[in-house]
Parts: structure tokens; sequence; C-alpha cells
């Protein structure tokens, strides 16, 4: 038999395998090029060939974020959003408004861009910006000025008050360890009691426990944390309110208490409670103290509302688990994203990562606001202790707001700032609104007065919104009686037939974003908004009130070089009555008007707080409201013919 041996030629046969696998080996090794080179796209390669077989690469994250478009699911959109960003840009946003998120409103001319850091457009190095934390993109603090020291050679940061009304603070360096905020002073005299900052944790209606909110010397703050601390920069906003406890104005008076950081202040001097006289001293605000708020905390509110329910057994390990319910906390998640688009949200498991750390934090500025204490407050609204003042005759609003308050027991507990701060400057709430007005691609100035004499007649003509409540779920509030809602809506499409009404728009109360952009774009344009009582009527605040006039109210509705400003009409049960709404409105210049059935109440002719307990009315939830159609739309009638003489 012949044997061959290793030494003898290859067989063709042997050549064409051994180039055969060499082939096979080069193409699988390069498998994603050579797909390339036979027409199949990189997107499709790397989202379905590759993936099919597992053997896709993972290709990470953009500089936006978020995955490559080819790897992006159903889900991440969702999470994520779709939406076109380029670099140094803000996402979604045009460049002609850039720089106004970046530089508030720079050049504009708006009188209260301050929020929303008017240095931030200015070029400069990074360590010029260090104090600038703001809005902008390329600002920030470096990993070095998130930390804090001290020392024997270096003091502990020292807490200060800078404005105080009960329920409502700005502090500075005040740190928390464990979940127990610690206010380092070794003056506590001159500072505002605990009682009239926070609540106790375990019991809202007793102030906080030492375990809540301590008073400790330089000395014992050395003994009891240590020495070093993580820094949270800019601005922070805490509202130690549960879930339940939340309104829907908690931003507007978290906002109009930041507002008086824009106040200049002279020299000042007081008498403390322990009749202690203590001098402050002077300054004006600069644009450090006026950047917007970096984040936002809700200690007390989980993220979720509803409980987490795993996937059943035998499903797939990735498979999602059933949508949750987030809390309340008073806030459309929209509105947010609007008007602070930069700000964090943090709730209760954030605050317990915060204070499992076992490390204490150094707030730079925090504004703490609480209910209760606000509450329990109630007498020192405007007697108590406060930062320095002007004279409150420089706001025209002032005198009415605190007649009002001193009148009325039953005011809002979100109202205290607006009776303790009385000098801040009429614009406070604008960049607030020209922030909505940006996302919605509306002009900054959308007033009927103007608009009317840029482009037509018909703009001499209010339009109109009605916020209904008649397609919520059961549970959700308020609502009127189907017949009436009816003839209400005939009888607006009528008026707007008849050449009386501009436009005629009906909105729901609640429901997705679209329905959200909806409403929003409505009411920013409209003079006239109405509505049963309840939460969705708080969104009135945006509607385009006019430059004040020269007399002495900001509430005078004679002004005929801006138009009249616009009203609220709101709908009660007969017997019922809450001033949430009409507070809010009239503390930035827009009119108000109550109605029972076909009665009506505005100005200072309001009924008396009614058929509300500690403010909840959970036998009124779904409670029909009867109203006089024809009443009504007479009375919009008159405001049309007002509004159209004005102009």
């Amino acid at each position: 038999m012949l044997v061959r041996s290793c030494l003898y030629p290859p067989t063709r046969r042997e050549v064409t395998l051994v180039v055969f696998a060499f082939t096979v080996f080069i193409l699988s090794y390069n498998l994603e090029t050579s797909l390339q080179i036979v027409g199949v796209s990189p997107a499709n390669l790397r989202s379905s060939y590759l993936s099919t077989f597992g053997l896709a690469k993972d290709p990470g994250f953009e500089p936006d974020g978020r995955r490559p478009v080819a790897w992006r699911d159903d889900l991440e959109k969702m999470i994520v959003g779709e939406w076109e960003w380029k670099e140094g840009h803000i996402a979604e946003v045009e460049h002609a408004q850039d720089d106004w998120i970046l530089g508030g409103l720079a050049g504009s001319g708006q009188p209260s861009s301050y929020i929303y850091n008017p240095d931030g457009m200015k070029k400069a190095s990074r360590s010029a910006t260090r104090y600038q934390p703001g809005v902008g993109v390329k600002k920030g603090v470096t990993v070095h000025e998130q930390f804090v020291r001290w020392t024997e050679d270096i003091d502990i940061p020292e807490t200060t008050a800078i404005a105080h009304v009960p329920g409502f603070t700005i502090l500075e360096k005040l740190i928390v360890l464990n979940g127990t905020f610690y206010i380092v002073t070794d003056n506590p005299k001159s500072l505002p009691s605990l009682g009239s900052i926070a609540s106790a944790g375990n019991d809202t209606t007793q102030p906080p426990r030492q375990q809540d909110w301590r008073i400790v010397s330089k000395e014992e703050a050395k003994a009891i944390l240590p020495g070093f601390g993580g820094r949270l920069q800019g601005t922070t906003w805490l509202t130690t309110d549960p879930a339940n406890s939340q309104d829907p104005y908690t931003l507007f008076s978290l906002f109009r208490t930041n507002s008086y950081l824009t106040v200049p202040h002279k020299s000042h001097s007081f008498t403390s409670p322990s009749g202690l006289r203590i001098i402050t001293p002077g300054g004006a605000p600069s644009s450090e103290n006026v950047t917007a708020p970096i984040r936002m905390i809700f200690p007390s509110v989980p993220t979720f509302s509803s409980p987490h329910v795993p996937p059943p057994p035998g499903s797939e390990d990735k498979a999602h688990p059933p949508m949750r319910v987030k809390s309340y906390n008073g806030l459309h998640p929209m509105l947010l994203k609007t008007v602070f688009p930069t700000m964090g949200i943090l709730y209760t498991e954030d605050w317990e990562d915060l204070s499992n750390m076992h490390a204490p934090y150094v707030f730079d500025r925090i504004i703490v606001a609480d209910s209760s204490a606000a509450n329990r407050g109630r007498n020192q609204w405007s007697t108590g202790w406060l930062p320095p003042y002007k004279s409150s005759s420089s706001n025209p609003n002032s005198a009415e707001l605190r007649k009002r308050a001193d009148g009325d027991e039953d005011k809002p507990m979100w109202a205290a700032p607006f009776i303790g701060f009385s000098n801040i400057p009429q614009g406070w709430w604008t960049p607030a609104r020209t922030a909505l007005l940006s996302y919605l691609r509306l002009p900054a100035d959308v007033s009927g007065a103007n608009e009317a004499k840029k482009k037509s007649k018909l703009n001499t003509k209010p339009i109109v919104t009605y916020v209904s409540m008649q397609d919520e779920p059961k549970g959700a509030g308020f609502r009127l009686r189907q017949a009436d809602h009816d003839a209400l809506i005939n009888g607006l499409e009528d008026l707007k037939k008849n050449g009386v009404l501009a436009e005629v728009h009906t909105v729901k109360g609640n429901g997705t974003s679209e329905d959200w952009n909806e409403r929003m774009n409505a009411i920013a344009r409209s003079q006239i908004v109405l509505g049963p009582f309840g939460p969705q009527l708080a969104d009135s605040l945006f509607m385009p009130v006019p430059p004040p006039s020269n007399s002495n109210s900001q509430l005078d509705s004679s002004n005929h070089n801006s138009g009249p400003a616009p009203i609220l009409m709101e709908f009660f049960p007969g017997g019922t009555f809450r001033r949430d709404q009409e507070f809010a409105v009239r503390s930035i210049g827009i009119r108000y008007v109550a109605w029972w059935n076909d009665r009506k109440f505005s100005g200072d002719l309001l009924p008396p707080v009614l058929g509300f307990s500690n403010g909840r009315t959970p036998n009124l939830d779904d409670r029909e409201v009867a109203l006089d159609p024809k009443a009504v739309l007479a009375e919009i009638k008159e405001e049309a013919a007002r509004f159209k003489a004005s102009l």
C-alpha cells in the first residue's frame, strides 16, 4: 500500500479547502466592513443584521446622551423624546432663542430677565464663571469646587438667613447630614425660629425635632460633622410638604421668594424676639444672586404613587414592568420642562440616597417652603422676622395685598411670600411667562392691544378660553352641569359668529402633553379665561398681562394705553368659595370674577371662604356646578365692548 507522507505537495482539493477556510475567516472577522461593501447600510447592519446573530457591537451613547438613531427603540423615544440637538445649543431651541435661555433675554430690555443669568453670554474663561452656575450649558463648577473641607485653620461654613417669612426662608450655607439640617451659627438670635422655617417630620403641626433641624455653634458643628462635605452649588428649592399637601402654586410661591434676591437693600436694624438689636449691612443684588434654581427637592414625595409590580414569572428578563403613576407634586411635568428646562427634580428616594451616604452636604443657597410653618406663623406674615425692605410704596400692589391679607384669615398658606416680601419688582413673574411663550413659539408680547395695532381689527376683540372638566374621569374635580356646559359653549360660539369675540377655545383641564400644549397656547393668548373651580385654573397665571399703568394700583383695569387687564371667571357651587385663584391672579394684575349660578362677585365684594375644611373638599370633588350661561355670556359681551373701547 502506498502511504503518502506530510512532505508530499497538497492536492488541488486540499488547497481549495484551505483557501475557502481562510476566506471565510477574513470575511467573518471583518463582517461589518464586508457587508457594507456589498451594499448593506451601516445603520441597518448595526441595528438588525448583526443583532440577529448576537454579533452587534454596542455603539454606546452619542454626545447628546442618547443612543444612535438605529439603536433607539419605542421605550427610549417615549422617555427621552425625539428632538434635534447641536453641540453648544439647548435641545430643540431655535438659534435666536438660545441667547435668551443662556443669557436671560440679553439686550431685550425686559425688566426681569435677571432670573436667567444675565451674564450668561459674556465671553469669559472657565475660572471667571465658576461662581455663575446659572442655566448655561457651558458653565459650572469644577470637580474640586464640589468638595468643601474645614479644619482648625479653616472655619466651617456659617449659615446665614437672606430672607424669611414664616414658611418661606432663603438660607445660605445650610448643611444636611443623615437627613438632619444643621444651621451653623454662633449668633442664633439673629435667625428666625426653627418652628417658623420648617416642621417635625412625624407631625407637621409641630415645630421640628432635634433629628429634623438643629442650630449648632461652629465648635459644636466641628464635633458633630466630619471635616469635609459635598457642595450643592447654586440655588436649591426644597418643599417639605407630602404629596397630599402639594398645590399648583408651589412653583409660583417659590418663584416669588426667589425674586426677593433682586431687591437691593439698605443697611437695616431690627429687634429679634429675644430683645437683641441687630444691624444688617446693605447691598445690591448681583447676577450671582439671581441665577435660576439648579434643583428642586421633594423629600416627602415619592417618585411614584403606585406600587412596583415585577414582571410575572416566566417572562423575558428584559421585559418592562407595568407603567407606574407619578406622585402628585402640584406641577404639570411640562410646566417644569418649559419654565426651568435645566432644573433637576429629586424625590424621596433621591433624598434617602443623599441621607444614607453618611456625609454632610453644604447648600450654597436653599429656599425652604413649608406650608405648616406658614400656617403656624400666619399672624407674623407682615409683622414677624423680615429682612430689610424699601418703602412699600414702590410697589403699587403691596398695599392691596396687605389690605386683603389683614382682613382675611382664610388666605392660602402659599400667600406668605406675597404679603411678607412686598417690595418685589412688578415684573418678577415675566421670566416664567416668557419661557413658556418661547416654548410655544409665541411672540414675547401677545397682548390684544399691541396685536391690534400691528395686525388687524380682528384683534380688537378678545380671545376666550373655557377650561372644561366634562371629559375628565370621576374624582378629577368640579364640572358644570351638562346642560349648562352645552349652553355655554353654544353661546360662546354665537358670540364669535356675531363678531363679538376673536377666538373661542374649549380645552381640557388635564390630559396628555398634547392637550397641555393646546391649553397653554390658548390661555397664553386669551384675555378671558373661565371654568369651574379647581387647580386647572392655575394656568391662568400665564395670561397676557399688559404693562402696569401709572395709577396707584396694578389692578386698575382702566389703562387705556395698554388695554384692560385680562380677567379670570371662576364657577363655584352655591354657598362655597375659596380664594386661591383669586389671590394668585390679582397679585400679578389679572382681574377676577367669581360666580354662584347667576350671581357674580368681584373686586372687594367677594364672599368669605365657605364650604372648605382645612383647604380640602372631600365631599365636593365630583359635585356638579350650576351656572346661568346667559348671565356669564352677558358679562363676556360687556368685557368685549370694554376691551375694544380701551384700544
